[in-house]
């Protein structure tokens, strides 16, 4: 069987397991790159791919600048795919059994300061259809930590404007309730009277110029236009940021992990704990600009270290 047929195959399985848009996208992208990189080594046969051209081709990933998370994700793709070749019975034994999992760097988002969040709002220019969905977009994000697959396909028969809660398709196809403030409700209904006056008929609630559904493309370059109009520096402009920003607020804030992984639509607590650490983190930095003893005593003129001898009880 040749590569392109294996991989057609796989993506049939996708479909027929009604995963999800993003992720079958996700899918026929790695494979598609991956046929390519094989059909450049000779290789057109799927029985004989090697474990050596699978990483070699996790190596391209990485000279091509990708991201130890993308490799990583790449990784796991292939993964899925060759046991299903295997299991199918389209390859005698299965190569990337015998690959190791690249070693996944982690890296700290750093979120948005009050300040820069405030001005990231202000930015939109709230006289304009396109500025009032912009505030209202970046507001809910802020406001609900939607990640911005959620954010472009949330429809608008699905928020309850009494309750202040609103219905999401997640990972997995997986629906929840995600409620947001008051303040954030004023911006969706400003944005959602000129939707319906402009007769927007889309299904998605946020649309663009021809009232269609913004593409995920779309979003991240209006975030980004505003975050450099704004001025931000030193944190990565990106819709994720802001996810990442309602999340350390909401710990910040007093809210509990509990309450926070049902919002995130995080599939177990271990993943909300990285917000929890991030918190912990910024209320240390928070603390070394503004300790009470350092305002009284002023700050000192080098690092104090204590010398082993020092701590040592008597």
């Amino acid at each position: 069987m040749t590569v392109t047929d294996a991989c057609s195959a796989f993506t049939s399985r996708c479909i027929a397991l009604n995963l999800a848009g993003g992720t079958l996208t996700w899918y026929r992208h790695i494979l598609g790159d991956l046929a390519a990189f094989l059909a450049g080594k000779g290789v057109q046969g799927i029985e004989a791919i090697e474990p050596s051209h699978l990483r070699d081709f996790l190596v391209s990933l990485r000279q091509k600048g990708h991201s130890s998370q993308t490799v990583d994700r790449t990784f796991g793709a292939l993964r899925c795919a060759f046991r299903f070749w295997h299991r199918e019975g389209m390859l005698p034994r299965n190569p990337m059994a015998l690959v190791e999992r690249p070693r996944r760097e982690r890296h700290l988002i750093r979120p948005f300061s009050p300040e820069q969040a405030t001005q990231l709002i202000a930015q939109p220019d709230a006289q304009t259809f396109e500025g009032l969905r912009d505030r209202a977009m970046i507001m809910l994000m802020l406001d609900s930590g939607l990640r911005v697959s959620e954010v472009r396909t949330l429809e608008a028969d699905r928020i309850d404007w009494m309750s202040c809660t609103m219905t999401v398709m997640g990972k997995g196809r997986k629906e929840r309730s995600v409620p947001f403030s008051a303040q954030t409700c004023q911006a969706l209904l400003e944005y959602s009277r000129q939707r319906a006056q402009k007769g927007a008929r889309c299904s998605e609630f946020f649309v663009g110029r021809t009232f269609k559904a913004l593409e995920r493309t779309k979003v991240r370059r209006i975030i980004l236009r505003y975050g450099k109009r704004a001025g931000i520096e030193g944190v990565r402009i990106s819709p994720h940021t802001l996810r990442h920003t309602f999340a350390v607020f909401y710990i910040r804030n007093g809210g509990d992990s509990f309450s926070l992984q049902e919002i995130l639509g995080h599939s177990s607590l271990e993943m909300t704990r990285h917000y929890v650490n991030l918190a912990r983190r910024d209320v240390a930095e928070q603390h070394k600009k503004f300790s009470p003893m350092e305002g009284l005593l002023g700050r000192p003129a080098q690092t104090f270290r204590a010398r082993p001898s020092e701590l040592a009880v008597a």
